[in-house]
């Protein structure tokens, strides 16, 4: 299940530059709930997906909404459930690091779209709790142990000495880097493969073994999200928020 939760929402954000992004999750023996926002202003882009226990279809899509004072956000909830594409109008409150999921009765609109009927008497009862991730900054001691540990592998595949420049992630003893790569001396490499997937984005997911030396699980070259799709399912107990 999870590596079905990370692959929904892999493609659903639509983040703007230094937009902060806010991870929420819900899990109960029915199922789970998650919700990724990216608030940039009063504007608020995301996704939201829902997965009960079992072999059951659950319900994933993309928010695009506003944020008003007091934490009031107010959506539109664009999903895909069972194969059908719905949307609604949704409402949440974020309060700290506590995410309050709006419910209210609907009723159909324009063009089969669901609105709340009485947006003043939606209560606010779920709680989501906030997930945190660290992002060791450059220079620190686990941001140089993570390069290395990348270095001797994608150096080996290029064959030449490289460098990494882009974001780091962790959570609960994982590592997710996404970024680019390219050779120490600036220079293209001679095989012409190995500069072609200079060109591309690069992703990379480790973990921290028992002695506390991080090891790499997956890494890739791709223009799009393969390289984060193939971790996806290749380590479906990594941190769903690793794989967004």
């Amino acid at each position: 299940m999870k590596t079905t939760l990370a692959l929904a929402l892999l493609s659903c954000l639509c983040i703007a530059v230094r937009a902060e992004t806010l991870f929420f999750e819900k899990e109960t023996p029915k199922g789970s709930t998650r919700v990724v926002l990216s608030i940039e202003g009063d504007q608020v882009y995301g996704s939201q997906f829902w997965q009960p226990t079992g072999d059951v279809h659950g319900a994933r899509g993309t928010l695009t909404g506003t944020i008003k004072e007091g934490g009031l956000i107010t959506a539109l909830y664009a999903y895909t459930i069972e194969g059908s594409d719905q949307s609604e109008e949704v409402a949440y409150k974020l309060d700290g690091d506590t995410l309050y999921v709006g419910e209210g009765e609907l009723v159909e609109g324009e063009a089969g779209l669901m609105k709340l009927k009485n947006p003043d008497k939606v209560t606010f009862e779920k709680a989501l709790k906030r997930v945190n991730l660290a992002s060791p900054a450059a220079g620190t001691p686990e941001r140089k142990a993570v390069m290395e540990a990348m270095r001797g592998p994608v150096a080996a595949h290029i064959g030449v000495p490289v460098e990494f420049t882009g974001d780091l992630h962790t959570h609960g003893g994982w590592a997710r880097f996404s970024g680019n790569v390219a050779t120490k001396d600036g220079k293209a490499p001679a095989n012409e493969g190995a500069a072609f997937q200079l060109e591309l984005d690069f992703f990379a997911l480790l973990k921290m073994d028992a002695a506390g030396v991080w090891q790499v699980m997956s890494w890739g070259f791709s223009g799009d999200i393969g390289a984060r799709e193939e971790a996806a399912q290749k380590f479906p107990d990594a941190p769903w928020v690793l794989l967004y």
